[in-house]
């Protein structure tokens, strides 16, 4: 019953498994550059996003690019408040540029030139692209699944109780 249970709780756990996650991205005068390759096996009628918070320190003719597979997908300016303490949430849709395979996410920061009192940076937390579920099982079945489990071990243990 117990190795049941596990594998249910295992399938449940795949299901929820839905992207690449690239987590904290940071750009400043030191590294002005972060690049990572990924994976996707691209899925037909899906589109794909681009999910992220950002925040950071940039003045006037500074700028943090985004490219997909060297194709710009977004651009923060000065214009945009991104002081640390006004993080935002940004969601870009990413299903034209995405190929099936292998991809490269660029993150740039341009002009990122400071003093000994101002060090610009730039942060992107939480940065991940949404991919759909894979799992062989629908998650419907999987809550179905294990609210049954749940209900025959109530009985079973209701029953060994009066024994």
């Amino acid at each position: 019953m117990r190795t049941l249970l596990l594998i249910l709780l295992s399938l449940l756990l795949l299901n929820c498994i839905f992207g690449y996650y690239f987590g904290y991205i940071k750009v400043n005068e030191e590294s002005p550059t972060y690049k990572k390759g990924f994976y996707i096996n691209k899925v037909e009628n899906y589109t794909y996003k681009l999910h992220f918070i950002h925040y950071g320190n940039i003045k006037e003719n500074m700028q943090i690019n985004i490219y997909l597979n060297g194709k710009l997908v977004y651009s923060i300016d000065d214009s945009i408040d991104g002081s640390g303490s006004y993080k935002k949430n940004a969601s870009i849709d990413l299903t034209n540029y995405l190929k099936d395979g292998e991809n490269v996410l660029k993150v740039e920061g341009i002009n990122l030139k400071g003093n000994e009192t101002y060090h610009p940076y730039y942060v992107l937390d939480n940065v991940e692209i949404n991919e759909p579920t894979k799992s062989p099982i629908s998650f419907g079945s999987i809550v179905l699944t294990l609210i049954l489990i749940g209900v025959i071990i109530f009985y079973y243990r209701k029953k060994n109780s009066e024994l």
